[in-house]
């Protein structure tokens, strides 16, 4: 750590990271695990009345990866174990987790203040200060900060990650644009009952539609929860003195999750943020990549919200740690990093189509036919209210309506007759092998002439080797398995798909 009254002037250092959060402190720590001179800023004051925060066990190993998983596990957050929602209008449905894989379910405090022993084992010079202004040269980056007893400091360093979140320091600056569609502005309060809330699942996150806004909450611990409506900014005129008020009048219109506040006591007084969506037209350029919410912005229906801040501070550590070490890759890290983050918000935003349909359909209300339309936008999908929702969600590069059609017709088929497909191919592309972003072999057709990979970390060449050489699915689910990395049988069923959507691969009765 270095102390604020310590730092000299014109600190030098490979890497300056803005931003204390889960994607800035992922970027920093990978960095400087892998050797390089990583400082670190974000300001002394820790926030408080953050939003309450569900992290998933899936993002258990990007924890892990990132040497995040031993702090959190220390630190004592209450397990989240699962999701009881309420959508449109529909009855509960209860998305336990498998037994043995937990979450977390943090405030952005108590999260903050667990990285920090991550932070400091790793040797990151951890500045604590304000950053105020950014500097760009030909040789690189210098950062104007303010640390809290007024001494101003400067930092310099070739690499620049934006990690300051909605704030967006040099964001801002770079093209990000908030979608002017649909705004939305989150109203939160805690609420404690002593001896915990009876009738549901006490790890579980509660999530309910409404006709004209959703809510959800968040247990902190066994006794306390964090309520947050999220209601359209532009119909909503509200003062401190009228919060409480409205918050109460948002949750009771939220039948299921209003009602847990029974026998409850308010925990301080309601406030609310901003959380209108936005992304960027570019997320990097050379020596300057923007990270996790500094580049875009999702609305938390699915708690995926820290897990995308992770692995964007992942992919920016290992785009920058390529562009260190190999300079000749640095701008095809870049460009891969730029698009990583581009489709990760499209995906998104295509998803969450489905569920604001299901809402306009149910409630037939402006809030949500506009985000619907938004949506379906953002993500470049046709439909509209009557377009099916997705079952299974597919991480792929080609249509997400053939995908679906290939695993309906891999499901129906009595034996699965893989053969390669007519026009398959193997071509260079960027991937991320190991730590760094090399130019690898991906698998490209006549469908898919940019060429594909990797689906949901399931290896789309060993894919094309085991699927026609076993008849049915987990035969070759469990070659695949045994010849390397494992995946689950869900990943593996959206990367066979992807694979015959995509031309990889054929059924032997389609010739």
């Amino acid at each position: 750590m270095v102390a604020s009254d310590a730092v000299p002037t014109g600190l030098a250092h490979e890497v300056i990271v803005l931003g204390g959060g889960p994607a800035g402190v992922a970027a920093a720590l990978l960095l400087a695990g892998r050797g390089h001179d990583v400082a670190l800023v974000r300001p002394g004051s820790q926030p408080t009345g953050a939003l309450a925060q569900s992290i998933p066990p899936s993002a258990r190993k990007l924890l892990e990866e990132v040497g995040m998983l031993s702090h959190l596990e220390g630190a004592g957050f209450q397990p989240n174990g699962g999701n009881t929602v309420w959508w449109a209008g529909k009855e509960a449905r209860i998305e336990a987790f498998d037994e043995g894989a937990v979450g977390f379910h943090v405030d952005r405090a108590g999260l903050e203040a667990a990285m920090l022993p991550a932070l400091l084992d790793a040797g990151v010079h951890l500045v604590e200060a304000t950053a105020r202004s950014t500097r760009e040269s030909e040789s690189g980056w210098t950062v104007a900060c303010r640390a809290e007893h007024g001494q101003a400091l400067e930092l310099r360093a070739p690499w620049l990650l934006d990690a300051t979140g909605r704030r967006g320091l040099v964001a801002r600056s770079e093209g990000r644009e908030p979608d002017r569609d649909t705004t939305t502005l989150a109203i939160v309060r805690r609420w404690r009952r002593p001896g915990g809330f009876p009738g549901l699942a006490p790890t579980h996150t509660l999530v309910e539609s409404y006709a004209d806004g959703w809510s959800w909450s968040v247990p902190l611990d066994a006794e306390v929860r964090c309520f947050t409506a999220m209601v359209d900014q532009r119909h909503v005129s509200l003062t401190d003195a009228d919060l409480d008020r409205a918050l109460d009048a948002e949750l009771d219109k939220a039948a299921r999750v209003g009602a847990v506040r029974a026998g409850a006591v308010p925990v301080g007084s309601a406030w609310a943020c901003p959380a209108s969506l936005y992304t960027a037209s570019r997320f990097g350029r050379p020596g300057l990549l923007l990270v996790g919410d500094a580049g875009s912005f999702i609305d938390p229906l699915s708690s995926f919200g820290v897990k995308k801040a992770l692995s964007s501070g992942w992919l920016a550590a290992v785009a920058v740690h390529t562009a260190l070490v190999d300079p000749p890759l640095g701008a095809s890290a870049v460009d891969f990093f730029d698009q990583r983050e581009r489709e990760v918000y499209r995906r998104y935003r295509a998803r969450s189509a489905d569920f604001f349909e299901a809402c306009a359909l149910a409630y037939r209300h402006e809030y949500w036919s506009a985000r619907a339309e938004a949506a379906r936008a953002a993500g470049g999908r046709p439909g509209g209210p009557d377009s099916p929702g997705a079952d299974v969600h597919l991480d792929q590069e080609v249509p997400e309506a053939e995908a679906r059609r290939a695993l309906d017709r891999i499901r129906a088929l009595p034996t699965l007759s893989a053969v390669p497909g007519r026009s398959v191919r193997r071509v260079e592309r960027p991937a991320v092998v190991g730590h760094r972003i090399r130019l690898a072999d991906h698998l490209a057709s006549d469908d898919a002439p940019q060429g594909l990979r990797f689906v949901r970390n399931v290896d789309l060449l060993r894919v094309l080797d085991v699927a026609p050489r076993h008849a049915q699915v987990p035969d070759g689910w469990a070659a695949y398995n045994a010849g390397g990395p494992a995946a689950t049988l869900p990943d593996y069923l959206a990367a066979l798909a992807t694979a015959f959507a995509a031309g990889i691969l054929e059924h032997a009765d389609d010739g």
